[in-house]
């Protein structure tokens, strides 16, 4: 879930725009591909936490592309296993989780870039993989069979998920996060943001014009839970708590952003909660001034 959580904090802090509102209780179609629609079909099976950056639309935004280039070229950036140099020149970077909550937990890193990469495993296509050896070989095995124009399709509910929280007609996503949750993955998940009943399945869209918008579809039905009555309104209740504890984080203080956070607009329909979160272009623009101060303030030779 950390990766989960650096990929939130960037996209909030480098950017997005808004879109028409697209229904909270079914899927929507999707107008354009993004750039993680082939890498999808490469993961193995059963991932339960997909979290997709593309670095490149965020690097391209006119009003935080120098800001982002200057974060993936620092030394500094929490995402996974996954070291600052590769980021630098990455086009695309896709993190899959398995096994969260248990000890067999694992996750793999698929980077779209031309550069060489330590300890990456070539997938061809310019794409290279990172993480545990036994995942990593899966990947591999995978990549072959699709550059034998083999056919290989990510889960059809995957894709479902994955494309709630995507607005209708939106022309694609900076960031993007399909969680499928297990009762020990939700356990971990209640540990790390104070929820007292996370969801089971979760679908987050955000991307970059001139000003910020990031949709949070969470499902809170639980299949195992037959007594809880409202479970909307419960994860409701806790979703407003967390970003109360979020407006508070010091990082987000200094960076301008608690009252996009407190101002979040939250709507319970059936089991689905949605979250917007929007920052309008003047307020991004303030945002990513001291987003750039901080930066120079933090500079090793900074007198």
């Amino acid at each position: 879930m950390r990766a989960a959580a650096a990929a939130v904090v960037l996209l909030v802090a480098c950017g997005g725009g808004a879109r028409a509102r697209a229904p909270i209780t079914q899927p929507v179609k999707a107008v354009a591909k993004t750039a993680g629609d082939r890498i999808l079909p490469l993961l193995p099976e059963g991932a339960q936490l997909i979290v997709e950056l593309d670095l490149s639309r965020l690097r391209a935004n006119p009003v935080v592309g120098k800001l982002v280039t200057q974060v993936l070229s620092g030394p500094h950036l929490p995402l996974g296993d996954v070291p600052a140099s590769p980021l630098a020149a990455a086009e695309m970077v896709v993190l899959a989780s398995y096994g969260m909550g248990t000890s067999q937990a694992a996750t793999v890193t698929v980077l779209a870039t031309r550069e060489q990469v330590p300890g990456g495993v070539p997938l061809g296509d310019g794409l290279v993989a990172l993480g545990p050896e036994i995942w990593t070989a899966q990947l591999e095995a995978r990549a072959a069979i699709a550059g034998n124009n083999g056919v290989l399709v990510a889960a059809p509910d995957l894709m479902s998920l994955r494309d709630h929280a995507m607005p209708d007609g939106a022309p694609g996503a900076a960031l993007r996060i399909t969680a499928r949750l297990s009762f020990d993955a939700r356990v971990a998940l209640a540990r790390q943001t104070g929820l007292e009943a996370p969801p089971a399945r979760v679908s987050v869209w955000g991307d970059v014009i001139d000003d910020l918008a990031i949709i949070v579809d969470a499902d809170a039905a639980d299949p195992g839970d037959k007594k809880t009555k409202q479970p909307a309104k419960r994860l409701e209740t806790g979703v407003r708590g967390m970003l109360a504890g979020l407006a508070a984080e010091p990082s987000l203080q200094a960076l301008g952003l608690p009252s996009s956070l407190q101002g979040a607009r939250i709507i319970a329909k059936g089991t689905w909660v949605r979250t917007i979160i929007a920052v309008g272009p003047s307020h991004l623009q303030r945002v990513v001034q001291r987003a750039n101060a901080l930066l120079a303030a933090q500079a090793p030779n900074n007198s």
